[in-house]
């Protein structure tokens, strides 16, 4: 593991840029732009964009989980412990805000394929937990190693 690590590193980081990228996008830009124009317009820029994005959103976060938790080996395992030091708590608490991510993804992809409908919190409010969750984490990745 630990030859492949700097590389598994990058791909994780490139990962989480395109994720939280998105995300940050579609709060900033697209809901944004959305609202300018008719109902009817919305529902294309919706369609197109959301099969886009359900290609991209849950591979990117599979992959993001995948890298994760190969880097998370090198930090946490039998040898070296799990709530034994600092940078090991604070690697739980963002495995933690991960799991709320994933918990959000797989729900919007459960309503998605079976089409149901959102629950209000997930259609208009799950972009924002998530960039604020990703700002959590991303903060939590650099104290983990100074505190």
């Amino acid at each position: 593991m630990e030859t492949i690590y700097p590389y598994v590193h990058i791909i994780h980081l490139i990962l989480a840029i395109i994720f939280i990228g998105y995300v940050f996008s579609d709060l900033a830009v697209i809901s944004t732009l959305k609202n300018k124009f008719d109902k009817d317009t919305q529902k294309k820029i919706d369609q197109t964009l959301g099969k886009r994005s359900f290609k991209i959103f849950p591979l990117a976060l599979l992959f993001l989980l995948l890298t994760g938790g190969m880097m998370l080996s090198r930090y946490m395992n039998s040898d070296v412990g799990f709530f034994d030091t600092n940078l090991q708590k604070i690697l739980m608490l963002k495995i933690g805000f991960v799991l709320i991510i994933v918990a959000g993804v797989v729900l919007n992809l459960y309503a998605k394929m079976t089409k149901s409908k959102k629950s209000n919190f997930m259609e208009f409010h799950f972009h924002k937990l998530v960039i604020v969750l990703g700002l959590f984490i991303v903060i939590a990745a650099k104290w983990m190693f100074i505190a």
